[in-house]
């Protein structure tokens, strides 16, 4: 093998990778209510999800991102009772599941995001006999529950995940005011709570 050829084929792989874009991401403020850093390839939008706080998208290469936020206190003036792991089987079992033709949710990941207890799963199944591929993750703070759902055509699942990853764990609460914190519960001075 030639010395001239050689010192190609060390350049192909180095060639490729100068190529790939890296993605560049913003940080967004929601509603003086959080913040997330969204993909530059992501573009606002207002008609994915009626009670979205937060709509992107990107129709040619069919990525799609919502966060749907619910205070805890609204919740509890509903009398519902819901920790994270309760919230987590409400959402699946409602109807974004059951609008996916063969629709398997993966267990849910144990994470903390920003100080915050989070459950992460993978959604996948068919829509318009289009496999879909979703990242799903729940976020519990003090004050309210956070869904982000981000999702794509499962052929997209390699080169997007990383990103969806990175817009999930880039989520931070933004300050509450005190008001806003949920009652205390009657029992909650005698509750253990098992470890994270």
């Amino acid at each position: 093998m030639s010395k001239r050829y050689f010192i190609i084929l060390l350049l192909i792989p180095f060639t490729f990778h100068a190529c790939k874009r890296e993605t560049v991401f913003t940080e967004v403020k929601v509603n003086d209510s959080y913040s997330i850093a969204i993909p530059d390839y992501l573009q606002p939008c207002a008609d994915l999800h009626k009670d979205a706080s937060l709509q992107y998208q990107n129709i040619e290469n069919e990525v799609y991102a919502i966060v749907i936020d619910e205070k805890k206190i609204t919740i509890q003036d509903y009398n519902l009772d819901y920790d994270i792991d309760t919230y987590f089987k409400n959402i699946v079992s409602q109807g974004f599941v059951e609008n996916i033709k063969d629709g398997k949710v993966s267990i849910p990941g144990r994470e903390e995001i920003s100080g915050n207890k989070a459950l992460l799963a993978d959604v996948t199944g068919k829509i318009e006999q289009n496999e879909v591929y979703y990242k799903l993750a729940l976020i519990e703070s003090p004050y309210e529950f956070y869904q982000i759902l981000i999702w794509t055509k499962a052929g997209n699942k390699e080169k997007t995940e990383g990103d969806m990853i990175k817009m999930i764990e880039s989520f931070k609460e933004l300050p509450h005011p005190k008001e806003e914190l949920p009652a205390p519960k009657a029992n909650d001075s005698l509750t253990i709570v098992p470890a994270w």
